[in-house]
């Protein structure tokens, strides 16, 4: 390990800390923040004409996505090392780039930097919020609590830090919360703990050799693509019954679009549960849960009258 570390060059020293914080898994938060600036209400709060609006809008960004779950991204790595070292050998730990006392620091001067720019709103939700957040990915990834051991309570755990609160510290930033914006982020919450059901399917091989009960593990592929589709599909149709009780009936025609369009993808998996159609599921209904998202926020936001 020592002999390797020594030949790694400074740019790739760089890049494995980069890849400690799993840039692509700040896409969701950071999505979802903006989501939840749009529904601070175009009157009220975010207004897309100021300047300064857009800066604020950055800084929370930044703190929900590259700073926040890269912190989560990053401690992960760090106690999954021997659960890496089976599934993905070539993650910066496991493959000797990144030493223990470094992925150390990686994670420590993130989840400080979070707490940083969380006081810079001055609002002590968003501060709570920030906490709350870090404290899950703490007891999500390190022992002896590790939640991601507990298959009905990862999931959840994740869906609530990444997105129910990304949300709803996207809508504090421009102003108070209400009952409508916590209703909507929670379910869109609830919607990527579903994603997150479906996600123990890739790490089952992993997971049984060091005696980890993942949810796939403990009722096998197929059961757990039940569970899965449930829980999203139960979630966007209450996004959809929200929209026709609000009286927004093209939107809740889109919802539901987007809960039967993956069906068919849903049911080829489910009947043949590979990679590729795994990858095709993902491809069919990952762009309908990103525009479910954005426009669950302009409706919030009363956007549409």
């Amino acid at each position: 390990m020592i002999s390797t570390e020594q030949r790694v060059s400074l740019s790739r020293k760089i890049r494995a800390h980069i890849e400690l914080a799993d840039p692509v898994t700040w896409i969701s938060p950071v999505l979802v923040c903006f989501c939840g600036a749009l529904a601070s209400g175009y009157e009220r709060g975010f207004d897309w004409t100021r300047p300064d609006h857009w800066w604020l809008m950055l800084l929370g960004a930044l703190m929900t996505g590259p700073l926040g779950t890269g912190f989560s991204q990053s401690i992960n790595d760090y106690f999954d090392r021997d659960l890496d070292a089976i599934n993905d050998p070539q993650r910066p730990i496991p493959a000797g780039i990144i030493s223990l006392n470094e992925a150390r620091w990686n994670w420590i001067v993130l989840g400080a930097a979070t707490l940083l720019v969380s006081l810079v709103f001055g609002n002590p939700l968003i501060v709570l919020f920030a906490v709350v957040g870090i404290v899950l990915s703490v007891i999500y990834s390190m022992p002896p609590i590790k939640l991601k051991k507990h298959f009905w309570l990862g999931p959840p755990a994740v869906g609530l830090g990444y997105v129910s609160m990304s949300w709803m510290a996207g809508h504090l930033i421009f102003a108070p919360l209400t009952w409508q914006s916590v209703v909507v982020a929670l379910i869109n919450g609830g919607l990527a703990a579903g994603l997150l059901f479906l996600n123990d399917i890739k790490s089952v091989e992993g997971d049984r050799k060091l005696g980890l009960q993942s949810l796939t593990v403990a009722i096998g592929v197929k059961r757990t693509l039940i569970v899965a589709y449930v829980t999203i599909n139960s979630f966007e149709a209450m996004l959809m019954i929200l929209a026709l009780i609000w009286g927004q009936y093209w939107v809740a025609a889109f919802m539901f679009l987007a809960l039967v369009a993956p069906i068919y993808n849903q049911i080829k998996l489910y009947q043949e549960p590979t990679q590729q159609n795994y990858v095709r599921y993902l491809l069919a209904s990952n762009p309908f849960v990103a525009l479910i998202q954005i426009i669950s926020g302009f409706l919030v936001g009363g956007y549409f009258g």
